[in-house]
Order: structure tokens, then C-alpha cells, then sequence
């Protein structure tokens, strides 16, 4: 059974998923819940299925006069005692799922309830010597399970494989009531209640996976709707305070520096391009950074953003210096986003620095890994490197305002960046010592 799961779900997913952190946490929060409800309707099942025994089934067999059919003293008591112990063991679930220990581990108090609700009728029939088939309740009870809980389709298939399996090991050790004739019995049942859990677990595999999906997409719409906001507002605060800087009432402004109206006409173009790729990535849904790549020179890109950037070096009385080699190889790289990644680390260098940080941009080439190891380097506050390595997870807050005033998107969206190129990115950093942001790049030659 687990391997024909196993290979239906292979063929609906052939890749690996990796799970949205939003999606964990609200399962983690949607399963106590019904699982309560779970516990609440198999409790009022089970007292009215023994009611209607007590009082309608079980006298109405007896009205028959067949001895083999007739509940006398004994079967009675048996009956009573199975009843009673499955109502009580599920009544002793329905008061754990209230519990703090299982409220933290909701997915031990799914596997414990399922066992509680099945087994106790498995273990008495073998503590009489004779395997119990509960073919129509295990049926019931998964169906059930399976419409209110649709997710943990792995923690459906352990109560299924553990209960089927007991009974299973029963027959073989010759715990069977010999008054069953095992193939025409137990043939047919099993074959059923293999069946109805197959279809379950396909159901809440899929209903989960959905799900999943679901997360994903609404996770890529904020980033993209945050990426606009966060990327182009740099380019316009930029572009105002360079317009500030020519508006001086008193005096004659119609001379305008052309170097200066060429360096706001660049930038409307670059915001107009950036818009349009952030489109592009959106009528894509997202599935990763759409790049155009051609040849770059690493010096003149950042050159060329550190000019771009003046209102803000000036305005935080910063200093920053491009130490990176004019002679480099050319990167094949996406300039357009690889100008963000730039933009995002040194605005918040100078955001979350004190006035007059001092930033160092450099990178070299490392030839045995045929890569460009480039770096961003402050002397301001630093952080630890325990804050370090959550930087670029997507909204990460932490205890202190480098961490808490929004880097959490900025990084996380250099990272997917510099990902998609086929690079990777980090932070190394201290307290009060700056920090060190580093990201590689595949070193490509090209002929120009």
C-alpha cells in the first residue's frame, strides 16, 4: 500500500516541493482545531451507533431465535466492553487535545486519537485470542478523518498502515475466530478499506498541495507588490532631491547642467525598465527572476550606481569608495538587477548606519572557483552573525532595528537575484565592529 502511494504521488509530483514557511504555520494552527472536532464527532458517533445496537440491532437479532445470531450474557458483555472502552478512550482523547504538551505538537495528537479511536477494539479481541475486522468502522472513521482533516496525508497513512497492519499480524499469528472462513470474510473487506484509504490519501495529498500552491502565489504576489515599492522609490526619492537641488526661487535656474539632465533621463529609464521586469516576472507567476544576461564590467556597473545614489551618500555624509579592479573579467549577468542588488545593500548600509559610515565596494577573482567574490564593506554598528544569517530570509524581524526597519524584503530579494545567476549571498558581521555583505558571481569571457 505505502508503495503504490508512493508511486501515484511520483507521478502528480515528480519534483521535490519546497513547503512556504506560511503554510507550515498555519497548518501548525488549523490542525488543533479539528482535531477537537474530530475527537467530538466520533464520541457522538459512537454513543448513538451504541444506542442503536442496545436498542434496535441487537433485539431485533435476538427476535430470530438463531443461536448464532443471539446475544446471550456473554456476547453481550463483550459487546458492552468493546463500546464502553472505545467510548472512554476517545473521551480521554477529546481531554488530551485540550492539553498544552499535544497543543504543541498537534500533528502526535492527530497519530494519538486515530490510535485511540481504532485500536482499543483490536487489542481487546486479541487479549480474547481473536482478530477483529472492523471493516465498516475503519471505513467510517477515515472518510471522516480524511473530510475534516485534509492535510498530513503521511500521518493518515501511519494510522491506516498501524491498524491494517496489527490486524494483519494477528491473522498470521492465528488470532482469528475460527468460525470465519478467512477468504470470503475478510477477502473482499480488505480489499475495500485498502481501497477507501488509497482514495483518502490521494484526496488529502491533493487538497494539501493545492493548498500549498495556494501560500506559494499569494507569498510571490506581496513580494512583487512590495518589490515596486521597495525598488522604485529609491529611484524617485533620488531623482526629487536632485530637483531640489535646482530650486532656488531667488536666483535664475533656467541654465540646467546637461550632465545632470542626462543623468535624470538614465534613471527614468532604468525605473521604467525595472517596472517592466517586474511585470514580466509577474505574468510569469513568479517562478524565478527573469534575467536578460549579456557581458558586464563589474567596475563601471557600480561606479555607475554609486553616482546614481550621490543624494543619499551626500545627504549621510557617507564615504564610499570602489576598490574594484577596472581589469576584471567580464560577468554574465542581468546589469538591471544586479544594479538592485548594489542599490538595496548600499541604501541600507546608509540607512541604518550612523552619519558618515565609511563603505568599501571591491571584488576579486577567484580562479579555482571561477567566480567573482564581491563584497560590501561598512564600519558602522555591525550586528552578530546569528542576525547575520536571517538577513535574507523573506520579512525577518529581530530584536534590533537593523533588523526590525525592513530589511527583510530588500535582502531576501538580492538573494533570489543573485541565486538565479548562480551565485550565492551572505553577511559576516560583529557588534559595533560593521559588517561585510559578499555575494559571487560565475566569472564568464567574453569577446568585445
Amino acid at each position: 500500500m505505502i508503495r503504490l502511494i508512493k508511486q501515484i504521488i511520483s507521478k502528480i509530483q515528480p519534483n521535490p516541493v519546497i513547503v512556504p514557511s506560511e503554510f507550515l504555520a498555519w497548518r501548525q494552527q488549523f490542525l488543533p482545531g479539528r482535531i477537537h472536532l474530530l475527537a467530538w464527532i466520533v464520541l457522538i458517533v459512537l454513543v448513538m451507533v451504541t444506542i442503536f445496537h442496545l436498542t434496535i440491532t441487537i433485539p431485533s437479532l435476538n427476535a430470530l431465535g438463531d443461536p448464532k445470531l443471539t446475544f446471550n450474557a456473554n456476547r453481550m458483555r463483550q459487546y458492552l466492553e468493546v463500546a464502553v472502552t472505545q467510548i472512554l478512550s476517545v473521551g480521554i482523547g477529546l481531554l488530551l487535545a485540550k492539553s498544552n504538551v499535544f497543543q504543541k505538537s498537534p500533528e502526535r495528537m492527530f497519530l494519538l486519537l486515530s490510535g485511540l479511536v481504532l485500536m482499543p477494539s483490536q487489542i481487546i479481541a486479541t487479549l480474547r485470542g481473536q482478530a477483529s475486522f472492523d471493516g465498516e468502522m475503519w471505513i467510517l472513521f477515515y472518510a471522516i478523518q480524511a473530510i475534516l482533516i485534509p492535510v498530513y496525508w503521511r500521518s493518515h497513512l501511519i494510522t491506516q498502515v498501524t491498524v491494517i497492519g496489527y490486524f494483519a499480524i494477528a491473522m498470521l499469528l492465528g488470532w482469528r475466530d475460527p468460525n470465519v472462513i478467512v477468504p470470503a470474510a475478510y477477502g473482499l473487506g480488505i480489499f475495500y478499506t485498502i481501497l477507501i484509504c488509497l482514495v483518502a490519501d490521494v484526496g488529502v495529498f491533493l487538497y494539501e498541495r493545492s493548498l500549498q500552491r495556494e501560500f506559494e502565489l499569494r507569498q510571490q504576489l506581496r513580494v512583487f507588490l512590495h518589490a515596486v515599492s521597495h525598488d522604485l522609490r529609491n529611484p524617485v526619492i533620488g531623482m526629487v532631491m536632485t530637483l531640489k537641488t535646482f530650486w532656488h526661487p531667488e536666483q535664475d535656474t533656467a541654465q540646467i547642467p546637461q550632465e545632470l539632465l542626462k543623468h535624470m533621463i538614465d534613471s527614468g529609464d532604468r525605473q521604467v525598465a525595472l517596472i517592466n521586469s517586474l511585470l514580466e516576472a509577474h505574468e510569469t507567476e513568479v517562478h524565478g527572476i527573469v534575467l536578460h544576461c549579456q557581458g558586464v564590467k563589474l567596475h563601471g556597473l557600480v561606479q555607475s550606481v554609486i553616482n546614481d545614489l550621490q543624494p543619499f551618500i551626500q545627504q549621510a555624509n557617507a564615504t564610499v569608495t570602489n576598490t574594484i579592479p577596472t581589469d576584471l573579467p567580464f560577468i554574465n549577468a542581468d546589469a538591471l538587477h544586479l544594479r538592485r542588488v548594489y542599490e538595496n545593500l548600499l541604501i541600507n548600509a546608509l540607512r541604518y548606519n550612523r552619519p558618515g559610515v565609511s563603505l568599501t565596494l571591491n571584488a576579486i577573482e577567484e580562479n579555482a572557483k571561477n567566480q567573482i567574490y564581491c563584497t560590501v564593506q561598512d564600519d558602522g554598528v555591525g550586528m552578530t552573525q546569528q542576525q547575520c544569517d536571517r538577513l535574507f530570509e523573506l520579512y525577518t524581524r529581530g530584536p534590533n532595528n537593523r533588523q526590525s526597519l525592513g530589511l527583510g524584503l530588500g535582502l531576501y530579494i538580492c538573494r533570489q537575484i543573485i541565486t538565479a545567476h548562480g551565485g550565492k549571498i551572505g553577511a559576516i558581521g560583529s557588534p559595533s565592529n560593521g559588517s561585510t555583505f559578499w555575494f559571487t558571481l560565475p566569472v564568464q569571457q567574453f569577446s568585445v
